[in-house]
This record gives C-alpha cells, structure tokens and sequence, in this order.
C-alpha cells in the first residue's frame, strides 16, 4: 500500500482486539499497526475481503473503543504460518475513531 493512500498516522503498536463477524464468529485477535481509520490484526481463524466486522479495541489505560469495519485484506501470517496467529486482517473502519489517536500516542511514548 502506498502512503498516498493513507489517510491517517500508522502506530506500531500491540493492542488486544476482539473481533466479532455476525452472530457465529468471535474470536480474539492483536493489533500489527493502527490508527484511528484502520487496523492491520493477527488472527488464528481466516475471513475472507469484504467481510463487515465489529471490533472492539482495548488501548491499555483508556477505555475499550468499538468500530465497525470491512475486512480490506487477508493474507497469511508468514512470521506464524503454522502457530496460533495465522492470518493478518486489514479491516477499515466506516468511520474514523479520532479519540483512539491521543491513546495511541501516548502509548506509543510509554513504549
């Protein structure tokens, strides 16, 4: 993905992600990179593109924020092919979550 089509500042940051998909699948996933119009997540389960999903983002010392995406891409986890984070999602959110951007950096400083 080329930075032109970035919208918003990218934090390499691990953060919990419970990730929900209808009514069957639950699962917890952990954050690559994140900003408040997307994520890049670790999963063990495959979805697949155009997926909509709820996520729920847990930012240590703010509280749990939830947006709703579509799963933009789907590849393999080439650092965990085999293990329990097989896959890497890239979901964008419908909506940007701006007061995820103040948590994030102050995480990223503490880091």
């Amino acid at each position: 993905m080329s930075d032109e089509r970035r919208s918003a500042k990218r934090h390499a940051l691990w953060v919990p992600v419970e990730l929900k998909q209808g009514e069957d699948v639950y699962m917890l996933a952990i954050s690559r990179n994140i900003s408040l119009t997307g994520v890049l997540v670790v999963v063990g389960a495959q979805l697949e593109a155009g997926e909509r999903v709820e996520l729920t983002l847990t930012v240590p010392s703010s509280e749990p924020r939830t947006a709703a995406g579509e799963i933009v891409r789907v590849q393999v986890n080439e650092e965990d092919p085999d293990g329990l984070w097989k896959y890497l999602l890239a979901v964008r959110f419908d909506e940007p979550v701006p007061e995820l951007e103040d948590a994030l950096e102050k995480l990223e400083q503490s880091s």
